[in-house]
């Protein structure tokens, strides 16, 4: 059926295919053509206003389900890039990390050949946590003794309160290592293990 413009708002009047048919009833209300006219016009601003508001409220509304599809896309994406990060460090602390620690290593090593008073500063450092002590050996490999005793005065001023200092080698000991032992117990800072806190600390840090 079509619709066609009513002479009082709000109402219609639908005609079968092919007939024409007004309500007797409605004769009395018809107006002269201008004014018909004008009627037909008035409703017209007004139908197409509403068809205007109800197809904003049609778009306000596709725009709001395609934002929040669009929110559910970027936080799957976000989800998966996150998911890369983590797989990323992961392979940084399997691959990466042993390298850089072998490199280290090799670097550690030729700067001890170099440099062999290096063992003095090894020393110095792995005495530090505990220079409230009173009686002090240092165990260290044969070839590193001598350096050890050259700077004897030096790891005296260390500590506060000493009252014994004794330097030793030990078979078991690698070149550019040492044990301390005190009172309290013994520190083993032997190369090997200083490695091993190192790449503790670094897998403590790649997990974070």
């Amino acid at each position: 059926m079509k619709k066609f413009f009513s002479l009082i708002q709000g109402a219609e009047v639908r005609l079968k295919p092919g007939q024409i048919s007004i309500p007797e009833s409605e004769f009395a209300t018809l107006m002269d053509a201008n004014e018909i006219l004008k009627t037909v016009k008035a409703e017209a601003v007004v139908y197409k206003k509403e068809m205007s508001l109800e197809a904003e409220k049609i778009k306000e509304e596709a725009f709001k389900e395609g934002f929040q599809e669009g929110l559910t896309s970027l936080n799957k994406h976000l989800f998966a890039l996150d998911k890369e990060l983590k797989n990323l460090r992961q392979d940084i602390q399997n691959k990466i990390l042993p390298l850089a620690l072998k490199a280290a290593r090799k670097i550690m090593g030729e700067e001890l050949k170099t440099h062999p008073d290096r063992i003095a500063d090894i020393v110095l450092t792995s005495l530090k946590p505990v220079t409230q002590h009173r009686r002090i050996v240092i165990y260290v490999n044969k070839n590193d003794l001598p350096v050890i005793e050259e700077n004897k005065g030096k790891i005296k001023k260390l500590f506060e309160n000493l009252e014994n200092l004794s330097i030793q080698e030990r078979d078991d000991i690698e070149p550019g290592g040492c044990m301390i032992e005190t009172e309290a117990g013994i520190i083993n800072a032997q190369l090997e293990n200083q490695w091993r806190a190192l790449e503790s600390a670094f897998e403590a840090f790649m997990k974070k």
